[in-house]
């Protein structure tokens, strides 16, 4: 079973780079023919060659570590809070059921809007950057560890309660382990959101990090080497989704 699974992804992969490459080689086509502007869409080669100029003069792992920094700093405050407040709605039914709707909404909201208030009150800096990405990834944080609380199987509270575990022994050997892959989903989605959050935020107060490489070469009109500061953005956002995606299924199958 396990090798048909494996032999599955192989082909998913090898799909997925092969419609990558075709899309690659019908946009050079199309930029080298003149059906697109080069100020609109440069040739894949121009951006190559831009990734390798990048490297070598703008120092963007530097960048990509200002922005993972921020990212974990924003994630790990809202674990650290949100944890503890999807608890409280889960312990408190009347307040989940009343909240819940209301976080849902939140979350849907356009949260970066809010960004001019907190730069008045806390100025350009780090603190603007960590309450905007901390205010993107608590609302899932605390719905998805309600939820999985929620979900907990009765039988194994009942379980707990005939070996007389306390409240604080029911939360951390049965609730919190039984609820683990669902907390853990609220966690992957608050990493993408936080992350395009952080990014986007870099780009707006050019606060360097990974947005800020994009909006100097973008200042520039370095079109390429805007394209090859984008490319490293996916691939960034690529490598957090499927480190996220593995240690969650490590917990699935734990």
């Amino acid at each position: 079973m396990r090798t048909g699974i494996m032999r599955a992804g192989t082909r998913a992969l090898i799909v997925g780079l092969g419609s990558l490459a075709v899309l690659i080689g019908l946009a050079q086509v199309a930029v080298s023919a003149g059906w697109i502007s080069r100020f609109i869409l440069p040739a894949p080669t121009e951006i190559w060659t831009a990734m390798l100029e990048l490297f070598a003069e703008e120092h963007p792992l530097q960048a990509a570590i200002a922005t993972v920094g921020r990212t974990l700093s924003a994630i790990g405050l809202a674990i650290a809070i949100g944890v503890p407040c999807g608890w409280a709605l889960w312990r408190y039914r009347t307040a989940g059921r009343a909240y819940e709707g209301w976080l849902g909404a939140l979350f849907a909201s356009p949260k970066l809007l809010l960004y001019p208030l907190f730069l008045v009150m806390m100025g350009r800096g780090f603190g603007t950057l960590l309450v905007m990405g901390w205010l993107t990834a608590v609302i899932p944080i605390v719905l998805k560890t309600r939820e999985g609380l929620v979900s907990v199987p009765p039988v194994l509270i009942r379980v707990g309660r005939s070996f007389n575990l306390t409240d604080r022994q029911m939360l951390w050997k049965i609730l919190l382990p039984s609820a683990a892959p669902v907390i853990f989903t609220g966690i992957r989605l608050s990493v993408i959101y936080t992350l395009i959050a952080i990014i986007a935020l870099e780009f707006l107060l050019n606060l360097g990090g990974l947005g800020g490489l994009v909006d100097n070469l973008y200042d520039r009109y370095d079109i390429p080497g805007t394209y090859a500061a984008i490319v490293l953005v996916l691939i960034l956002s690529i490598v957090y989704f499927r480190i996220v995606e593995r240690i969650q299924a490590w917990l699935r199958s734990s």
